[in-house]
Parts: C-alpha cells; sequence; structure tokens
C-alpha cells in the first residue's frame, strides 16, 4: 500500500497558501491523478481520478513502490507538507493505492506506514509534531538523543553526539555483503579509531543499601592498587627522577587500565540508579557477605574483586521471587574487550583515550551495545555515555552527511529488531511497527558533491531497502538540485510556485508546470524545475558582464573619450572578458571591443585560446 495523495483542506495553511485559500489536492505520482475537494460541511470527497498517462508498475528498484520529490523555491512550504504527516495536521486526507494499484483508500490519518523523517538541518521540532509510528531523525534531535538530555557546553554536546554518529557509521559500513555499494558510492573507511573513555557522576540516592559499601570500597581499592603498580613499574625501570618520570608513558597504561574499570564499575552503579528506587531494599550479597568479608578483600586485585561482587550479588523482590542478578558476562565481557585492544605503552599519549584500527573498535561497539542490552528488561537501558568514538581522519561535509543518512536509518532499524524503539526519543512510540515505511528525506542531498548527487537517487533506492530487509518503502524527498531532480519522471514531482506570497501547487494540467525531468538537460531543469529567473549564471557574473557591455556600448556611441581613464578602463574590461567562460558571449564581447581598437589582437587571442580548448578537448575524446 503506497500514499499517492495528500489533501489539505482550505483555510487550514493560510501562511503557505494565502487566505482563504481552496483545498489542495497533492498527487505524488500513483497510477491515478486524485482531485478531492470538499462540501459545505467541509467534508472531504473524491471528485475525479483519472488515470496517470506516464505512470509504470515496478519502476523504481527493490521493493520500493514509489518514490516522489518536492520541489520550489525557499519558503513555498516544501517542510510544511512533510510535516502535513505529523499528528498535529490530522486535519489532513491522505489517499491510498492498494498492491494491485486499482483499489484506493481515503484515510484520516498516516498512521498505515511508519513514518522515518530526515533531515541534516538543525531543525527545532516542538513535541507535538511527534506521534506513535513517526520518528524524527533530524539533527536536532539525533543530537538530544545521543547526549541524553545532559545539561553540557556545546562543544562537549557535539563531542558526544559526533561520537555517536561514528559507532552508528561504523556498524553501518560493517552490515554483511555491503561492501560493494560502498565501493560503488566511493565513500572513505577509517583504519583508526580514537577511543575516549568517559567519567559518570553520579548520586547514590537509588543503590540498594547492601551494595553501597561495595562500590564505595571498590573506589578505593582503584586508587590503592594505582599507586601500587605505579610504583612498581617506575622501580622496575629504575625511573627516579621528577623529570624522567614526568616524561615517561609507563605509567600511562596502568592508569588507563584501571580507569576503564573504574568507569566501568561507574556505569554499571549509573544503571542502578537509573533503574529508580524498586531495589533499595532487594539487593543481597549470597551468604550475607560483606565488604569486610575475606572472601572479598582477598580478591587479587580490583578488577577481580568487581568480578566477585558481581557473580555474589542479585536482586529478590519477594520470598517466593526468582532471583535477579547482574549480566555478569556482558559485564566482563565490555571490560575485557577494552582491555585487549590497548596498544603498547609507548602508543598512549593520555590516559583516558587510546587509538584502535577499524576491527577493534567495531568489537568494542558490539560488547557496549550487548552490555547496555543486557541490562534493559531488569534493570533499565541507560545511554549516558560511557565510551566516545572519533575517526583518526577528517572527511568532508558530503562524506559526513551520506555516513549520517545511511547510519541513523541502520540504527533506527537496529533499535526496532531489539524492541527499543519505544525509547529512542523522549516521545512514546507505539509498540508494534508495520511492515510499510514512508521515508521523508528533507534536503537529505545537501553539500553532496555533484558525483554523489548523480548517484542519490540511485543509491538510496539500493541502500534503504538493503537496510530495512522485508519491508515496502516509500521515499519523499526535497530537493533543490537539479542533477537529482533528473532521476524523476514529471508526474512524481509536486512543484510549489511562489507568487504574490502565496504557494500554488501546480496541477498536471497547469501551463506553468515544468514539463521535462527525466533525464533532462541540468540548465532546462535549473530554469523551469527550479524556477530560476533571468538566466542561469550567478548574479554578481551577470552583473559585472552587464556593465563590460555597457561600458563598451557606451564607448562605441560616444565620440569623446577621457583619454586619462579609456585606456586603464579598456585593460580592465579586457581582462573581464579574458576570464569569462560562457564561449559565445566571450567571442561575442572581444568582437565587440575590438572595435574601440586599431587592431583586433585582442581578438585573435580569445579566438586562439579556444582553437587551444577545443584542440585539447578533442585530443581528450580521442
Amino acid at each position: 500500500m503506497k500514499l499517492v495523495a495528500i489533501y489539505i483542506p482550505r483555510q487550514v495553511l493560510t501562511h503557505i497558501f494565502g487566505e482563504n485559500h481552496n483545498g489542495q489536492t497533492i498527487n505524488l505520482g500513483g497510477k491515478y491523478i486524485y482531485t478531492l475537494e470538499e462540501d459545505s460541511n467541509k467534508k472531504a470527497y473524491l471528485k475525479e481520478r483519472k488515470e496517470n498517462p506516464k505512470f509504470i508498475e515496478n519502476f523504481w528498484l527493490n521493493n520500493i513502490p514509489l518514490i516522489s520529490a518536492i520541489v520550489g523555491e525557499n519558503g513555498t512550504g516544501k517542510t510544511t507538507i512533510l510535516n502535513s504527516l505529523r499528528d498535529s495536521y490530522s486535519f489532513c486526507k491522505f489517499i491510498y493505492e492498494t498492491g494491485n494499484s486499482e483499489e484506493y483508500l481515503i484515510n484520516d490519518d498516516a498512521e498505515i506506514n511508519e513514518i522515518i523523517y530526515y533531515s541534516s538541518f538543525f531543525n527545532i521540532n516542538s513535541s507535538d509534531s511527534e506521534n506513535g509510528n513517526f520518528r524524527d531523525l533530524s539533527k536536532y534531535q539525533m543530537m538530544i538523543d545521543d547526549t541524553e538530555y545532559e545539561n553540557l557546553d556545546l562543544t562537549t554536546l557535539l563531542e558526544l553526539h559526533n561520537s555517536e554518529n561514528l559507532k552508528r557509521w561504523i556498524k553501518f559500513i560493517e552490515l554483511k555483503n555491503l561492501s560493494g555499494l560502498l565501493e560503488k558510492m566511493a565513500l572513505p573507511t577509517f583504519e583508526k579509531i580514537k577511543i575516549k573513555i568517559h567519567t559518570i557522576h553520579i548520586d547514590h540516592h537509588d543503590t540498594s543499601y547492601r551494595f553501597r559499601p561495595f562500590f564505595e570500597e571498590l573506589k578505593i581499592r582503584i586508587k590503592k592498587e594505582r599507586t601500587q603498580r605505579e610504583q612498581a613499574e617506575l622501580d622496575r625501570l629504575n625511573l627516579t627522577k621528577r623529570e624522567e618520570i614526568r616524561e615517561s608513558k609507563a605509567t600511562k597504561r596502568i592508569k588507563l587500565e584501571l580507569e576503564i574499570i573504574s568507569r566501568v564499575i561507574l556505569k554499571t552503579q549509573n544503571i542502578l540508579e537509573n533503574s529508580g528506587n524498586k531495589y533499595l531494599e532487594e539487593g543481597y550479597i549470597k551468604n550475607d557477605y560483606s565488604e569486610e568479608s575475606k572472601e572479598f578483600l582477598n580478591q587479587p586485585n580490583t578488577k577481580e574483586a568487581f568480578y566477585w561482587f558481581l557473580e555474589n550479588s542479585y536482586i529478590k523482590l519477594s520470598e517466593n521471587s526468582k532471583e535477579i542478578y547482574f549480566p555478569v558476562n556482558e559485564i566482563k565481557n565490555l571490560i575485557e574487550t577494552l582491555l585487549s585492544s590497548l596498544p603498547e605503552a609507548k602508543d598512549i599519549e593520555n590516559w583516558t583515550e587510546f587509538e584502535t584500527n577499524f576491527q577493534q573498535a567495531l568489537e568494542i561497539i558490539k560488547a557496549y551495545e550487548n552490555f547496555l542490552l543486557a541490562f534493559k528488561q531488569n534493570f533499565t537501558y541507560d545511554k549516558k555515555v560511557l565510551i566516545s568514538f572519533s575517526p583518526a581522519k577528517n572527511l568532508s561535509s558530503g562524506e559526513k552527511g551520506l555516513y549520517d543518512l545511511f547510519s541513523v536509518l541502520n540504527d533506527l532499524n537496529y533499535r526496532i529488531e531489539n524492541n527499543i524503539h519505544k525509547n529512542y526519543s523522549i516521545f512514546n512510540k507505539r509498540e508494534e511497527v508495520t511492515d510499510n515505511l514512508l521515508i521523508l528525506l528533507d534536503e537529505a542531498d545537501l553539500g553532496f558533491h555533484p558525483e554523489w548527487k548523480k548517484k542519490y537517487v540511485n543509491i538510496i533506492q539500493q541502500i534503504i531497502p538493503f537496510i530495512f530487509k522485508k519491508k515496502s518503502i516509500q521515499i519523499i524527498i526535497t530537493t533543490h538540485d537539479p542533477l537529482t531532480l533528473s532521476d524523476f519522471p514529471n508526474n512524481n514531482i509536486v512543484y510549489l510556485l511562489k507568487n504574490d506570497n502565496r504557494t500554488e501547487v501546480l496541477d498536471y494540467d497547469s501551463k506553468y508546470r515544468p514539463t521535462k525531468t527525466f533525464g533532462a538537460n541540468i540548465s532546462d531543469l535549473l530554469a523551469e524545475s527550479f524556477f530560476v529567473n533571468d538566466g542561469l549564471i550567478g548574479d554578481f557574473a551577470k552583473e559585472k558582464i552587464e556593465k563590460t557591455i555597457e561600458w563598451i556600448n557606451n564607448n562605441i556611441e560616444s565620440k569623446i573619450r577621457n583619454t586619462d581613464t579609456f585606456s586603464k578602463e579598456l585593460e580592465y574590461h579586457k581582462r573581464v572578458i579574458s576570464i569569462i567562460d560562457e564561449p559565445i558571449i566571450k567571442i561575442k564581447l572581444s568582437e565587440m571591443i575590438s572595435e574601440l581598437e586599431d587592431d583586433n589582437d585582442f581578438q585573435k587571442q580569445i579566438l586562439n585560446d579556444e582553437i587551444k580548448f577545443l584542440t585539447k578537448k578533442r585530443d581528450y575524446l580521442k
């Protein structure tokens, strides 16, 4: 089932369509073209349904029934139309076509689909724009989710958000059988990943009473162990001078190892805190052991003491209830995976961060996710950041944009499959999801290199179904780019025209509607589909050329010239002509300006340069 049209009733979006506007039927390119109207009671009804002559069944790839585009000038309401699919715009009517495209359904809401909105912009949407089937993957919402709504400075928030982004990138890159598509996109991968271990500041209000002394004792043991191990290492290396000790990296690995252990312990306790006060009296230690028991004190180091505590502690809600244990294996695996990934002491610059290769980073990510998921059922799914990731190389904005787009979709699919989608943001999500996805890509091609814009529509058809396997996927995009639009049949495009400060949706039979898009010339697309007026060059270049033309014409017509300035002005305008790269304009202006001189050397030079350019181009084609 696919969404083929949206009806916006009259006088409900006056800021877009103007005061007292009529109802707007927005067709997305289904098998039929629909026209809805309203009766005197403002009840919408189907006025007309006629066959779309340019519709092609199974035109798109990989279980995608329909892809549509919305284009128009800035301020015409492209994003507003996307917003019409959210709950706060329930005044709309939605027209769906069933699998065989012969039947249709008019619905009051968009609940038939799971709706996913993606934008690379920092749009701040209000909470009432979310509902049970809508998932906001915009830049702002992702940053809020990634940082767990912590009250931190902007630099720290961006660091944590970028870290979560990189985790998503790595998981996306590691999707099975994806490598061929990545090669087609020519996206870079990373040889080195920087791992940073964050401290977690917690209160002690909701930790079980019997557990608190053990956590306090573990903190004390960490400090003692660090002092002992560092001194032993300095003695082994015979380092006694303050300068030698300061410059040596010998103790940094020890500090880093113990920081990892310490901060995983803090993270575990923080999960207890975030689980609420339901386990205050219900925490128990086997055999009534205490923090002073020899079995605990005789553990050889802090890590083993922590493991001992995990194995001997449990939650029991009542005398007859089952015992709830910590996810010991997942906690151990996280610590051991981190410790096994540490480089040699000589390669450690900081005792809170280190570099790993791509495979090690992926193993850490998986261990960390398993750690978090293991607590979900009996405790809580805690997103406070313990480990952050950053690439050891810089990426262009376009590379980041492509990774962001596909990796957030992949991450959402992971959350849905693991039944943690309801906690994806601050909003409540419905318990179950459908197999129909409607993905809204709001200028997701922004910042892409032209070569990637050429591939954009083709790539999203291949990768998005690769991520959401066995789903029916419909896509609506907004764009300002003619390369992107050249992949769309004309009837799959919604054109919005700004006219006297109000937006007009151009019907298929409108004389103002562009008629050529699919495989069309880029210049034609710019001029028609994006309503670019007054030529297809930049206004600055256009103004410079027009001033040169004006100067030439004035001096051709004038019998009197200022001899003091004429030579300088002539040389200036000849230089302007020489840098123009449109050959017809360039040659014509060189011909015109040569009329002001006794010779035509400048015109000859321009013609010779053009001949050289064309000869070089011909030789290249050979």
